[in-house]
């Protein structure tokens, strides 16, 4: 089957924001900070930056994925229909979350799956079907189960997003603690408590790529040696994708993601965004400069001719002059997410053999 991927890179402008947040010290609720290295002129140099986790991320988009996946008809499982990611970690999860495993693959009075005959092992293959059969998050997020060493490799995939290099280099970056009253009771003095909220504003740079061709598909880690890999029916893998696919348009149309949204809902500004449909395995460049479109066509020309480029840009990006794969310019983010969707489910649908 024809290898079919989408990833994007945006530059996002986040002003006052509290999205992520890290421990707590006396009064004060800290943002969360990483080490980011920069070259100088006098050399390299590090520095503590506000940064919003991938983690952070990926929970919002799996929120995302499982609202959509009901719409759909699609299963989820109740753990993920609630927002708790769990996942089939163990024999516990399994049962709480509602994922029903046949009769067949259970040892008589004994827990687990039944052993393959043809390596003394477990077969991990079947637990792993059964499991992305009942949970569409399951299939495109991935998941460990540690009882039988059942791993699933997420389909999707997400850093830390941290300020971009350019607005770290013109010192375009800040975090401050911003002093808050609330009322405390009246056995408190004057029924007030002060405390700080560290809020942090940055020019930040998201990544995200979606495996969109192996959706469905169980993991070859899993297989037993020989045995050829398995997948769900070619209808029910191309429901998922889209599912998957407008769970990413619907996580960066939303921008409903990250902690403390009802007091320090950020105000913010998608810069600019470049997403790329591909045939081979690939990233976009991360958005640190506004090179990023530039240096993306150039490695992508090298490794495909059939792939395609779309982006949005309010900030100047710097543009290839000439390319061997097509490159589109959109009027809005969306629009550029919504016509790569589009065309990897094309593909999608054209390597499936679907009408």
């Amino acid at each position: 089957m024809s290898y079919v991927g989408i990833s994007l890179s945006a530059r996002i402008l986040l002003n006052a924001d509290a999205l992520n947040m890290a421990e707590s010290v006396g009064n004060v609720t800290r943002h969360r900070r990483a080490p980011v290295v920069i070259k100088t002129k006098d050399g390299l140099q590090v520095l503590y930056v506000p940064a919003i986790s991938g983690e952070s991320i990926a929970h919002a988009y799996q929120v995302h994925l499982a609202e959509v996946a009901k719409r759909y008809g699609l299963p989820v499982c109740k753990c993920c229909e609630k927002g708790i990611f769990v996942k089939s970690t163990d024999e516990n999860a399994l049962n709480n979350c509602g994922i029903q495993i046949p009769q067949s693959l259970q040892q008589p009075g004994k827990k687990g799956t039944k052993k393959s005959k043809e390596s003394g092992g477990i077969k991990k293959s079947e637990l792993e079907k059964v499991i992305i059969q009942q949970c569409v998050v399951e299939d495109v997020g991935g998941f460990l189960n540690s009882d039988n060493t059942v791993k699933r490799t997420s389909r999707f995939r997400v850093g830390y997003m941290l300020p971009t290099l350019d607005s770290l280099k013109a010192g375009a970056v800040g975090t401050e603690p911003e002093l808050h009253v609330r009322y405390a009771g009246a056995e408190q003095s004057g029924g007030q408590m002060l405390y700080y909220v560290e809020i942090g504003s940055a020019l930040y740079n998201l990544n995200f790529s979606l495996d969109v061709s192996n959706i469905g598909v169980l993991s070859s880690d899993n297989t037993e040696y020989g045995e050829e890999v398995d997948s769900l029916e070619a209808p029910e893998r191309f429901k998922r994708a889209e599912a998957a696919l407008k769970a990413l348009q619907n996580l960066m149309g939303s921008m409903l993601w990250g902690a403390k949204r009802t007091r320090f809902n950020p105000q913010w500004e998608v810069m600019s965004l470049v997403v790329a449909v591909t045939d081979v395995p690939f990233e976009v460049s991360p958005g640190n400069e506004p090179s990023y479109l530039f240096e993306t066509v150039e490695r992508l020309q090298i490794l495909s001719n059939n792939s395609k480029v779309y982006y949005f840009d309010k900030e100047g990006l710097k543009k290839p002059q000439e390319a061997k794969i097509e490159v589109i310019e959109t009027n809005s983010y969306l629009e550029a997410i919504a016509k790569a969707s589009e065309e990897a489910l094309a593909r999608l649908g054209e390597s499936l053999k679907l009408k």
